[in-house]
């Protein structure tokens, strides 16, 4: 009987063990740098048994989230764009640029989604080569020329944004129809969904001899790997349709009137997610407005007095005319409705680094 115990407490210990290690790993993933992210798809795409497991035996499948594709400007793949100073890496991955733009120009935009962009399982190179014309090199050649772009979406997708040694990612863009709100993501792999994988069938075919023992271990290390990239790719648009939800108003017409408090904590307990996890999502990314402006996730989160400190600063940089801080709180309550003491206005704008009144006026004064 104390045999047993022992069993199933070292049995416990174990799952412990390995949901701490799971997590870990979670952690890191999240935290882990876009473009770092977009390769470490790449390269496990790449593999043969990758392939083998997508388009022979489809026990790989990508599964779409609901209303979402790519950023538009990826698909603008034109030549101004392709001729502009980057990176050497960007400056080596278009020198036969002028030969893969015009063959994507020329299948048209539905046609490069359908058989590129978005691929039906099990096509190959061979078959998309036939539906649309092009030698299997050509196809070749337009696939890396994606894995590359999304791998260096600053190319197509730049951030503006700049905070010290912060680094921003701009992740996606939130685009408007007559159906609602679309996150159109900066990278492929991200608007391509998760992986879907089919567990039954590959147990189906490792008992009929389908893999050699090597294989199937290689294939489970292959699955997890999969399972982890999909928490990232879960939890990223979890948080993006949480703030759409959240803060529709703002999103719809760029009134800061319209942003409503909305923090971190509280979205973990919306979508179930570790609190943990949205603040290492949230770090450092950034998303584009339906109205062409690029903001941080965490701007997207603003706490009360957060809130005011930025209505604050914008009423300052754009408004000439507000001559004390008792002017300034009076303006907030006009144009924003916004009910703070002039004492606060005071802190806040000191907090700013904005000199007083009579200091602006001295150094315009100086400064004509």
């Amino acid at each position: 009987m104390p045999s047993l115990r022992m069993k199933q407490l070292q049995s416990q210990q174990m799952r412990q063990e390995q949901g701490q290690i799971l997590r870990m790993e979670q952690a890191n993933l999240l935290e882990m740098p876009e473009d770092e992210f977009q390769r470490l798809i790449v390269e496990i795409e790449r593999k043969s048994l990758f392939q083998r497991l997508h388009q022979k035996e489809q026990l790989i499948r990508r599964q779409r989230f609901p209303r979402t594709d790519v950023a538009s400007n990826f698909y603008e793949l034109k030549e101004e764009i392709a001729a502009g100073k980057g990176s050497a890496d960007v400056e080596s991955l278009l020198l036969d640029k002028e030969h893969i733009v015009g063959q994507v120009q020329r299948l048209g935009l539905e046609r490069f989604k359908q058989y590129f962009l978005f691929p039906e399982s099990g096509m190959t190179a061979e078959e998309i080569a036939r539906e649309c014309n092009l030698a299997v090199s050509e196809v070749k050649k337009i696939n890396r020329l994606i894995d590359e772009l999304s791998i260096l979406s600053e190319f197509h997708s730049p951030s503006a944004l700049k905070s010290g040694a912060l680094h921003y990612s701009r992740v996606a863009t939130v685009d408007k129809d007559k159906q609602g709100f679309i996150i159109s993501y900066s990278s492929v792999s991200l608007a391509r969904g998760r992986y879907s994988i089919d567990y039954g069938r590959f147990e189906e075919l490792k008992t009929a001899g389908a893999f050699t023992e090597a294989e199937s271990k290689e294939a489970k290390q292959l699955f997890r790997k999969l399972e982890l990239i999909n928490s990232r790719k879960d939890t990223l648009t979890q948080i993006l349709q949480a703030i759409i939800d959240r803060q529709a108003l703002y999103l719809e017409s760029g009134d800061l009137k319209a942003l409503l408090p909305f923090s971190q904590k509280e979205l973990a307990k919306k979508t179930g997610l570790a609190p943990s996890s949205v603040s290492r999502a949230v770090t450092g990314k950034s998303i584009g407005t339906p109205w062409g402006e690029e903001i941080p996730l965490k701007h997207l989160f603003p706490r009360p007095k957060r809130f005011k400190k930025e209505l604050l600063k914008q009423l300052l940089e754009t408004d000439e005319g507000l001559l004390s801080d008792e002017a300034v709180r009076a303006r907030l309550w006009q144009r924003f409705g916004v009910a703070i003491s002039r004492r606060s206005v005071a802190s806040l704008r000191q907090e700013l680094k904005i000199p007083a009144a009579r200091k602006r006026n001295l150094i315009q004064e100086r400064n004509p």
